[in-house]
């Protein structure tokens, strides 16, 4: 409240007047409160000074600066003139994540007010609502609008030919619904002269399914903190109804994998589907757990034995990134307007970029694990467990603290919480790396082995899930190794499960030494050995360049032939192209060692719908069934002729019987006599029976 002179130019009079700030439902946004009806809570009537003096000198600074009033209350609409109803026009049009905005609303209402509760809810409705598109749509709904938006977009730039415009136009189409290409791929694509790719991707369906999808994903569950549901006391890492979206995804993706097959393209009987390739990958949250703690175990034996030191680092934000802090909305979040999860990883990003290049000036080098999780409100913060030699450890724990407290230092507990560092005591019983990182692999993974969240009181399984869940909405990278040889050669010499022979001709042109170097890291891979793997390629701070192996990445090729004029054939070669019409992305072929390629991935799969692929080998089975009864009816025409021919044969044979017997002279009596006692019947002269 704020006590003020008012100068009255109607009645020439002066007189103090209390203004209140607004807290009612009915309030405008912008102007004062003066059509609820009623006085307002803290009301005082207008007072005069009763000291003649005073009253005089306050009168003569009053006319210097006037406050001319004007009685606008005709003009002003309220708020929310039926706050109940609307709530419900609010809430109702999202359906599935109503309980959450209501929820939300009740817990504001008793922590802020009314007002200032349906001000968030209404904000939240504005953010979830593009034009006609809302993102808590169900995936029906959004299929539906992706079809019908892809439509759009291809009526709209069908009759232009200009790649420019043609994009501008789709560009537009796609802004109202918050869609874009950053501005880097926009270029990219400029400059290779495939601006047309990216018009074809906004008006394919299946392109605005995925995009809208990720979008309000994200936009969902920002408004979800933003409302100050997502912390510890509330719903733990990410919203409900994040999780149950999620559920909904890993359901319909299993059943996708399920009934998708994979076969090779020269021997069809060579299949698989789609499932059984994803539980053998690192998809599958097992294989991955598996991988993570093989390549750790090799890190620590190495540091091992060098002599290295195990560090390990908890990097979190300043307090501005928290929504919430002990249970109540951070003000300093509010102040900052709002940061997002994104805006917190992108800045443990900025701060870990530094501290890299500190550490390659002072030409340090470290190797590890980076993991990043989530508090309960939903800011991530890093863990990271490094190894380095002994002699470097105070220079790198110096650099990371003073990246890590450059924001914001004298803030309240920064110096406490920001930056933590533990050492790995090996000398002390049980005490080991891999030990000492392990439930926050399997917190960010699946559970296992967890009995409990120690920050939300959750079992280690549902923690897990709502953290995966987490980083998959927010698109945030879980897991990131520090140094060390290339993953992508260890999983590409595993598939090469039989010794490569000295004689094989692929690596003829090596040495003897050399082919051991090469079966060395083979052997390495094949037997889940990290540590063997990373001294065979050159050591744990080889750089990509050096290594005893490198991947090797080839575009698919298309071969085309052409019959000219003259009847002579040419054939040419062309880099795949996406569905899309840009030039497709490089994939893994090989690996390469002095010089000598060796082929990985020698098949190549085509996918196809599983039911259909088995309609069509039972179709080709039937079709080979339909030759062999082709081939038995054959025979059976052959047996037949065979049948025909002996009759032929007999009738030949008669008619050599009776002719010679027509020209034996000594027979005739005996025939005619016959003929005449009626011995023989006429039709034994018929030559055609």
């Amino acid at each position: 409240m704020k006590r003020i002179l008012v100068h009255d130019l109607a009645t020439d009079q002066f007189e103090y007047v209390n203004f209140l700030r607004a807290q009612t439902l009915c309030s405008s946004f912008t102007k004062p409160d003066i059509n609820n009806g009623r006085k307002l809570s803290g009301y005082v009537d207008h007072t005069r000074p009763n000291n003649s003096y005073v009253a005089d000198l306050l009168k003569r600074q009053a006319l210097t600066t006037p406050i001319h009033s004007f009685d606008t209350s005709d003009n002003i609409q309220p708020s929310f003139t039926a706050p109940c109803l609307d709530i419900l026009n609010l809430v109702r049009p999202h359906r599935a994540f109503a309980p959450v905005m209501s929820r939300a609303y009740l817990n504001l209402k008793k922590k802020i007010g009314e007002l200032e509760a349906m001000r968030s809810l209404a904000a939240a409705n504005d953010r979830l609502t593009q034009n006609e598109f809302r993102y808590t749509f169900s995936d029906d709904e959004l299929v539906t609008f992706a079809k019908a938006k892809s439509h759009a977009v291809m009526k709209a730039v069908a009759t232009i030919e200009d790649d420019a415009q043609a994009f501008e136009v789709a560009s537009s189409i796609l802004a109202d619904y918050g869609l874009y290409f950053s501005d880097s791929v926009i270029k990219a694509k400029s400059d290779k002269g495939e601006l047309r790719s990216l018009v074809n991707r906004a008006v394919n369906e299946l392109w605005w399914r995925r995009a809208l999808r990720k979008l309000s994903a994200i936009e969902v569950e920002r408004v979800a903190r933003d409302l100050a549901i997502v912390h510890k006391y509330g719903q733990a890492y990410c919203s409900n109804y994040s999780v149950s979206r999620r559920r909904e995804r890993d359901t319909d993706n299993k059943a996708i994998l399920e009934n998708t097959v994979a076969y090779d393209e020269v021997n069809e009987d060579n299949w698989y589907t789609l499932s059984d390739l994803a539980d053998k990958s690192v998809s599958n949250p097992v294989v991955r757990r598996a991988e993570m703690f093989v390549r750790l175990k090799g890190f620590e034996a190495i540091a091992q034995d060098n002599d290295h030191v195990a560090m390990f680092y908890t990097l979190t934000c300043p307090s501005r990134f928290h929504s919430v802090s002990k249970s109540h909305v951070n003000q300093s979040w509010l102040d900052a307007g709002k940061p997002t999860t994104q805006d917190a990883q992108a800045y443990l990003s900025t701060v870990f970029a530094g501290f890299r290049k500190a550490l390659d000036k002072a030409g340090i080098k470290i190797y590890g694990l980076r993991v990043a999780e989530p508090h309960a409100d939903g800011c991530p913060h890093w863990h990271l467990l490094m190894f380095m030699e002994k002699s470097q450890q105070p220079v790198v724990t110096d650099l990371f603290q003073h990246y890590a407290l450059l924001d914001s230092p004298e803030e309240k507990g920064a110096q406490q919480h920001r930056f933590t560092v533990e050492t790995i005591d090996w000398s002390k019983k049980n005490h080991s790396a891999v030990g000492y990182i392990a439930k926050y692999l399997s917190k960010n993974i699946d559970g296992k082995h967890i009995d409990n969240d120690i920050d939300t009181k959750l079992s280690g399984i549902d923690a897990a899930e709502r953290v995966v869940t987490w980083a998959r909405v927010n698109r945030i990278r879980q897991f990131q190794f520090i140094g060390g040889p290339s993953v992508t050669v260890w999983r590409e010499m595993r598939r090469v499960r039989e010794e490569i022979k000295e004689d094989d001709p692929v690596i003829a042109s090596l040495s003897t030494g050399e082919h051991m170097a090469l079966e060395n890291v083979r052997r390495a891979a094949d037997a889940s050995d990290w540590q063997a793997f990373c001294y065979a390629m050159g050591g744990v701070f080889v750089r990509r360049k050096d290594q005893t192996i490198s991947p090797v990445y080839s575009v698919p090729q298309i071969m085309s032939k052409l019959v000219d004029e003259w009847g002579e054939e040419h054939t040419t070669e062309r880099n795949a192209t996406t569905r899309y019409g840009d030039a497709a992305i490089a994939r893994v072929v090989g690996v390469l060692f002095r010089g000598a390629f060796l082929a990985t991935r020698v098949r190549n799969w085509k996918t196809e719908n599983k039911e259909k692929f088995l309609r069509g080998t039972k179709r080709i089975m039937s079709g080979v069934v339909d030759v062999f009864d082709v081939l038995e009816r054959e025979n059976e025409y052959h047996r037949l002729a065979d049948e025909q021919f002996n009759e032929y044969q007999q009738y030949l044979q008669r008619v050599d019987e009776i002719t010679a017997f027509a020209f034996d002279e000594a027979a005739w009596p005996s025939f005619v006599g016959a003929a005449h006692d009626g011995g023989l019947h006429a039709s034994s002269l018929d030559l055609c029976q």
